[in-house]
């Protein structure tokens, strides 16, 4: 069952922390809520060599992290970035979200990637979005660039398993851009801090 206008809207106004922050009546259709892009992307750039996604240099150099002015960006043909929203959402531990495409974007060429928020994730996401289409098209903050779905459990899911409880969620409370975290899933977090202990001497030629 998908959350209707209605429903989304109690979830706003009966929780200490916002499901969605900042809120906007103007978002809010009937079955979803809108989300807007920020002035932040990260372009995924071509670095002229083979890429091992175990080693997490190698994903840190794949992103080039852009600030977008009041002049916009140029979305080229072929292009993926990365765009980080302009909302804040925090999913309660009963509910997961779902990031739906625009059909405006969809009919534009833009492709928007599917992404499934667990129970209880917190934080700014990064939005997956490829030009397929021919045309140059601008993007500004503040666009209007896909849609939140949610969907209530069966039940409340084991605690332990509650995304804000794993000790592998790489992008739990995400702030500022990430990279992919391939190379630390699964890891414990003295793994983690060994891991970059160890790329920051390398990086400072120790």
């Amino acid at each position: 069952m998908i959350l209707s206008d209605k429903e989304i809207r109690k979830y706003i106004q009966n929780t200490n922390t916002p499901m969605i922050d900042p809120f906007s009546e103007d978002h809010l259709q009937a079955a979803s809520y809108d989300i807007s892009m920020s002035g932040r992307i990260s372009v995924l750039k071509r670095i002229g060599r083979m890429i091992d996604p175990a080693d997490g240099r190698d994903l840190n150099e794949m992103y080039e992290n852009i600030k977008i002015g009041s002049d916009g960006y140029l979305f080229s043909p072929g292009e993926y970035i990365l765009a980080e929203l302009a909302e804040k959402v925090k999913i309660p531990s009963n509910l997961v979200a779902h990031i739906r495409p625009r059909t405006r974007f969809t009919r534009a060429g833009i492709l928007i990637a599917d992404q499934h928020c667990n129970p209880t994730y917190e934080g700014r996401l990064y939005i997956g979005m490829c030009n397929a289409g021919p045309n140059t098209l601008l993007l500004r903050p503040g666009l209007i660039i896909a849609q939140f779905v949610f969907e209530p459990l069966s039940s409340t899911p084991s605690e332990i398993l509650w995304y804000e409880n794993k000790k592998n969620a790489a992008f739990h409370q995400e702030s500022s851009f990430r990279g992919a975290k391939f190379a630390e899933a699964g890891w414990s977090e003295a793994g983690k801090k060994l891991y970059h202990d160890v790329i920051a001497s390398l990086e400072k030629g120790e």
